[in-house]
Order: structure tokens, then sequence, then C-alpha cells
């Protein structure tokens, strides 16, 4: 979503008449665009944005770390402008007014149809939001502090987004949502959104993400059966946890067996389907029976791949104020935790052998230059024998599997 929010405010800065640079070293302004779902990417994005400052940059500072901390990042030296999302649409005229300049609006939705629906593609594959924070309030996470509470942009500003995309040539839309799930702008849920995108855009591929697992319905999983011409059978579902007690701390709506029960209904309407998934360790109310229960569930859902990583408290998030577990114990329930999600995608992967799939090239592999990384339509990156220019669209097969990567062979 950071990727998408930045597109749009380079091409509000173009149509300002701001000229942009290659490098950092170049620039007169850097605007740096964070994020505070973990504690490391919100440090991450402080150093970087004060050590630029004390080089003699403006910066301009904004996104969810922003709206964590509004003007103490002027006091402490770390930028020179602060911005909250919902009020980025001004930020050419707030840099004519000067330093020290704080512009929240954190009250006021983002106004979704002043967006750019005309804005330059930047690749043959884009992002497109379609709603803007989260009303769930797990116990956990800050989104809904820092995104606000859920807005939704009309189902028309959508497609006629889409629409401008296609016309310059992208084939792939990927739509964004903190719980896109929920989408309701008032005339279509999201099983009707994805309907009428799906009969009027003429795209290779549309994904979206992120699903929230209590919200998937057999309802959005036959639109997606019925329309697997465009709409891609990969579901990232974040569990979070798999033990109920854990879920039920965390608030996330669902237990372990109503899980591992709608993952199995996925893959009966959409057998091909792809599920990836994000899981945390070390929540505090997570005992060594607990962690069991999550490796249990993840040997009976077989996710192709997860996202993994160790809890940290959030700033005003009601498990911020439980004891977190020592370091030692979550660093080494995330060890095994990889092990077993690695063995079970790897006999996943290992299916994939000898199979055909029609891939989309998205450029050279990170470890070989002279061969393509490209993606299923489940999102799984493959190998190609040879380089491809990017965004091609190639049938290959796969003949062998290199740790997690399927390596195939285009086919002539």
């Amino acid at each position: 979503m950071n990727v998408y929010d930045s597109r749009l405010i380079h091409t509000l800065f173009v149509r300002h008449g701001f000229q942009p640079v290659d490098n950092e070293n170049d620039a007169d302004i850097l605007v740096v665009n964070s994020c505070s779902v973990r504690k490391k990417a919100e440090q991450k994005a402080l150093d970087y944005a004060k050590g630029w400052r004390n080089k003699g940059k403006f910066v301009v500072f904004i996104g969810c770390v922003a709206v964590e901390h509004k003007d103490k990042l002027i006091d402490q030296g770390v930028a020179d402008l602060v911005l909250g999302h919902r009020a980025y649409g001004r930020l050419p005229e707030l840099i004519e007014k000067g330093v020290g300049v704080v512009e929240m609006d954190s009250d006021e939705l983002l106004e979704f149809t002043a967006l750019p629906l005309d804005r330059p593609a930047y690749s043959f594959s884009e992002f497109v939001t379609i709603m803007e924070g989260c009303d769930n309030f797990c116990s956990y996470c800050i989104v809904p502090f820092t995104r606000g509470r859920e807005a939704y942009r009309p189902a028309e500003h959508i497609l006629e987004e889409i629409k401008n995309l296609e016309k310059q040539g992208v084939i792939e839309v990927t739509l964004l949502g903190q719980n896109i799930n929920s989408y309701f702008d008032g005339q279509r849920d999201f099983s009707e959104l994805l309907e009428y995108l799906a009969q009027n855009v003429s795209l290779y591929r549309l994904r979206f993400t992120t699903l929230n697992p209590r919200d998937v319905s057999v309802k959005m999983l036959k639109v997606i059966q019925n329309h697997l011409d465009v709409l891609t059978d990969w579901l990232h579902l974040p569990v979070q946890a798999g033990s109920t007690k854990v879920l039920r701390d965390m608030r996330r709506g669902y237990t372990k067996e109503e899980f591992i029960e709608m993952a199995h209904t996925v893959r009966k309407f959409l057998p091909e389907a792809v599920i990836t998934t994000d899981i945390m360790v070390g929540f505090p109310t997570e005992t060594e029976s607990d962690f069991e229960d999550t490796l249990d569930l993840v040997r009976k859902v077989e996710f192709d791949h997860a996202f993994m990583f160790i809890y940290s408290p959030r700033p005003r998030t009601k498990a911020s104020y439980w004891n977190d577990l020592p370091y030692e114990v979550k660093n080494a329930r995330l060890r095994k935790l990889i092990d077993t999600v690695n063995e079970v995608a790897r006999k996943r992967r290992e299916r994939m052998l000898g199979k055909i799939y029609e891939v989309l090239v998205e450029g050279p592999s990170r470890k070989d230059p002279t061969r393509s990384a490209a993606r299923t339509r489940g999102y799984l990156t493959v190998v190609l024998d040879r380089f491809l220019p990017p965004g091609e669209r190639v049938k290959v097969k796969v003949v062998g599997i290199k740790g997690l990567t399927p390596l195939a062979k285009v086919l002539d």
C-alpha cells in the first residue's frame, strides 16, 4: 500500500512542476513513506530520514510512523514536514509553506474521489487501492490507530483507474486493502466488486490482498471460480496463530478449527488454489502448547508460503500492556516454525514437478541475471532456463526444485 501511495505522491509532485531524480544525493526534497506494523520497520524509517536531514536535505515524513509520532518528528530533528495518510494530496502546497508544518487530518476520510485516476503506470503490473483503514482492532495491531477506520472507493472509480492503466499497457493489477474483503461502497460488497471488475476489464490477471479469514465467503469463492480467466486463485489469508485461545486473545474472530475448515473449503472450490499466510510467534499469552497448535495448523492447512515474524509490542494496542515473552523463547519458536512451514511448502512444490504453467515474466532472477524470474497464476515464483523480457507471457514446464523455488523450462 505504501508503494501505491508513493506512486500517487510522485504523480502529484510532477504535476506541480517538481523534477524527480534517481538518487537521494541529487534531491532537494526527500519523501519518506513509513510503516509501523513492526518496530524494526519503524526504526528503519526514522534512522533513514534523520540521516538525510542531517546531511541538509528537506525531509518530508509520511505514513503510519508519521501518524503515530506527529510533531515529535520535527522536535527530534527527524523531518521538516510531517504528514498523515489522509492529507498527502496537499503535499506539494504544504512544502511551499516551509519548515515545521504538521498536517494530520486524522479525523477526515481520505478523499478517494480526488485521487488522480489517470496516473501514469510504472510497470506492466500495478497496484490499485480500493479501501483504506481497518475496523477490527486486533489486540496486537496498530493499523486502526494509524490508518484510521475503514473507507471505501466507489467501484466506478476503481474501474476507471484500471481502465486508464490498461490503456498504458498494464496487464496485471493487484487490488489492495488492509481488510479487503470487508469492502462495501454502499452498493457492492467485495464479491460483487470482483464480479463487476471481472466483467469489465481486459486484464491478463486481477489479484487482491489482504483477506481477513473471518470474512471469506462461499459467495466470493464462487465468483473467483466463475472468472478464473482473469481472477487468480491466490488467497493470502493471515492466520497469525494456530491456537484458539491465542486467536481469542488476539481478537481475530475465528477458531483454529474454523480456519482449517475455511482453508479446506477454499481448495474444494478452487483445487489449484495457492494459500499463503502471516504467522506471528511469541504473542504474550502464547504457551508451548499454543505454539504446537500453530505447527499442527500449518501441517493440516498446507500453506504454500508464509511470512513469519516475532511479535513486537505496538503502542496503544491492548497486547502492549501484557508481559512480553523472552526473546530467546520467541526466536526459538520462530526457527521451529520456519522449518515446519518450509517442510510443508517443499511438499507442495514437489507436486508442481512435470506440470505445465503459463507464467508472467517479472524480471531477471536475483541469483542469475541470465535467467528470468516469473510468477504463476498462484503468485509462486519460478526461475526460467533463459532470460525473457519482463511482461512476457509464456508456457513453462517445471523440471526441478531448488530450495523452495521451482525451476522451469520454457516451452517453444
